[in-house]
């Protein structure tokens, strides 16, 4: 007991101190208008359709004079959805569907097998989409590639990462009448790769809440290099980016993927995970980090080069919401100006969009 003591009077005399430093990042007080709901799957019990309450990720291409063309994805379902965001106003666009009602014969890579979750029964339900990033000409969206987080299953559907190429403004590229769904690819080839990662490649396919288990919450594409953001495992105070080729994960055939993928730890404290990311427009990487599971740490953001040798820099904290909307988490992030970052948050009516200025990204 007096050996936890002296190891808690430790912790908190050189971790809190760096961390009392930092920025509170408050909301900036311009309120965001949307035209339309975010789509969810189902209805409600009055017959209602759903709206989005577990918004997960968001990419954009900036069309310039504060107009973007994004994707949207929720953990719910197998469709992501494109909005237009025009200075405070998003309008919900059209939808396209990632998945459809059982595997594609047409995804690349070879199909897993032999799930290690702790229920091994395999489904193909929803794409759990956890991220998205956009790099031309491509939207990119990962599912989580993790067990069930309370059903504990092994859900084949959630190890797809898909891609929808899009046009310099940000539509589906697909002849005029098409359906979007033609602009669609996807693999199998990341779970390959995870499962091949130095220091998290142990934690795939584990338990979430007990094992630690392995999964992705941030996706981010600069030039070749995929870098998924994982929740989890969380290790000695790090959290990890897995960097992968895109050529080889969409690389034509049904052959696995063979290589050995780049494990990045990055610095961010005891008990977080990556929760989103972002590509800066210098190529160094906007991170989100939040709890690996349940635990009781602040959301906050750093900003990292996955190409250098320096650590992550804190850049803030994000306030907590008020009582009213407290339950919400952060959860999806992207670039609105050269200071200004929207923010998408899990539990909360259409997500709750509200911008925050954060001074270091300047």
């Amino acid at each position: 007991m007096r050996s936890f003591l002296r190891l808690s009077t430790v912790l908190l005399f050189t971790v809190a101190p760096a961390m009392a430093s930092e920025p509170i990042l408050q909301p900036d007080p311009q309120a965001y208008e949307l035209a339309g709901d975010l789509w969810a799957p189902g209805r409600d019990e009055a017959g209602r359709k759903n709206v989005a309450e577990d918004i997960s990720g968001i990419a954009c291409v900036d069309l310039g004079g504060g107009k973007r063309r994004c994707l949207l994805v929720n953990d719910e379902g197998g469709k992501a959805q494109f909005v237009a965001i025009d200075g405070l106003r998003i309008e919900a666009k059209r939808r396209v569907d990632l998945i459809g009602e059982g595997p594609n014969p047409e995804t690349l890579g070879r199909r897993p097998t032999g799930p290690g979750c702790p229920d091994a029964k395999q489904k193909f339900k929803e794409l759990d989409g956890e991220g998205v990033a956009y790099a031309a000409p491509y939207f990119y969206v990962t599912g989580s590639h993790g067990c069930g987080r309370r059903s504990k299953a092994f859900t084949l559907s959630a190890m797809l990462l898909a891609r929808i190429r899009v046009t310099g403004e940000g539509k589906p590229d697909v002849p005029e009448g098409a359906e979007p769904e033609g602009a669609v690819e996807t693999t199998w080839r990341l779970g390959d790769a995870l499962a091949r990662a130095e220091t998290v490649g142990p934690y795939f396919l584990k338990d979430l809440t007990d094992g630690n288990g392995l999964n992705i919450e941030g996706l981010a594409v600069a030039g070749d290099d995929l870098y998924a953001g994982l929740r989890a495992p969380s290790l000695d105070g790090k959290a990890f980016l897995v960097a992968v080729s895109v050529e080889a994960l969409f690389a034509e055939g049904h052959e696995p993927y063979t290589g050995r993928p780049r494990v990045i730890p990055i610095e961010v404290g005891d008990g977080a995970g990556i929760r989103d990311l972002t590509v800066l427009p210098d190529g160094q990487l906007l991170v989100l980090t939040g709890p690996a599971q349940f635990q009781d740490v602040p959301y906050r953001l750093f900003r990292f080069d996955p190409k250098g040798n320096a650590g992550p820099v804190a850049l803030g904290r994000l306030a907590p919401l008020d009582e009213s909307e407290s339950r919400g988490k952060p959860e999806a992030i992207t670039m609105v100006g050269k200071d200004r970052v929207l923010v998408f948050f899990d539990s909360l009516k259409n997500g709750a969009p509200r911008s925050y200025t954060v001074p270091g990204l300047r």
